[in-house]
C-alpha cells in the first residue's frame, strides 16, 4: 500500500481540503483567524506531506522528507515542490508546518 492511500487526512476530502466538515480552531473558540492561505489546495498537500517530519528542520531535511513521500504521490504535489524549492531559505530552520506556509508564501498574516 502506498503512503498516500494510508494517510486518511490525504485522501478524506472530510478532513482537508475546501471541502473539509472540519473546524478550525478559531470556529470552536469564536475568535477571528490571524492568517490566510493563499492557496489552500497547495497548502492542504504541503501539510500533508510534512507529516511525521521531526521539527526543527532545515530546508534540506524538507525536501528529503518530501522527495521520499512523493514517488507515491506522482506529480500531483508539483506545486508543493515548486513552493518549497523556490520559497525556502537554505540557511532557515522551521519550527513547523505553519512558518514553512508563511516562508512559502502559502500562508500570510491578516493586519
Amino acid at each position: 500500500m502506498s503512503e498516500s492511500n494510508s494517510d486518511i487526512n490525504y485522501t478524506d476530502p472530510a478532513k482537508t481540503g475546501e471541502f473539509s466538515t472540519y473546524l478550525r480552531q478559531g470556529d470552536k473558540t469564536n475568535t477571528p483567524s490571524d492568517n490566510e492561505a493563499t492557496d489552500r489546495e497547495t497548502l492542504s498537500k504541503m501539510a500533508n506531506l510534512l507529516e511525521g517530519l521531526q521539527f526543527p528542520a532545515t530546508t534540506d531535511e524538507i525536501k528529503d522528507h518530501v522527495n521520499k513521500k512523493s514517488p507515491a504521490m506522482g506529480n500531483r504535489i508539483n506545486d508543493v515542490l515548486e513552493a518549497i524549492q523556490n520559497n525556502l531559505n537554505q540557511k532557515s530552520e522551521y519550527q513547523d508546518v505553519y512558518d514553512i506556509g508563511l516562508a512559502t508564501g502559502l500562508v500570510k498574516k491578516k493586519n
